[in-house]
């Protein structure tokens, strides 16, 4: 892949994504991290009866709605 295709689409993601998130997932015992946003119909955080936060949100690199649990978010777009 040529250097220049690859920038290109590093800023495309970058442009299509609102914050980074990590989580740790029991399932596979190690933390994943993700790029994301809220702008999609159906993305949304909750909170259940224990306490637990859960966030639902659009991953721009797999296409996909993704789901975390207790998530961290390392990275947000925008004024602070």
């Amino acid at each position: 892949m040529d250097i220049e295709k690859l920038l290109e689409e590093a800023t495309q993601i970058e442009e299509k994504s609102e914050f980074i998130v990590s989580w740790f997932a029991k399932k596979y015992k190690k933390t994943i991290r993700r790029v994301g946003h809220l702008n999609k119909e159906g993305c949304r955080t909750w909170e259940d009866y224990k306490g637990n936060k859960f966030m639902c949100f659009w991953d721009p690199i797999i296409n996909r709605y993704t789901t975390c649990i207790n998530p961290v978010i390392t990275y947000k777009k925008g004024v602070n």
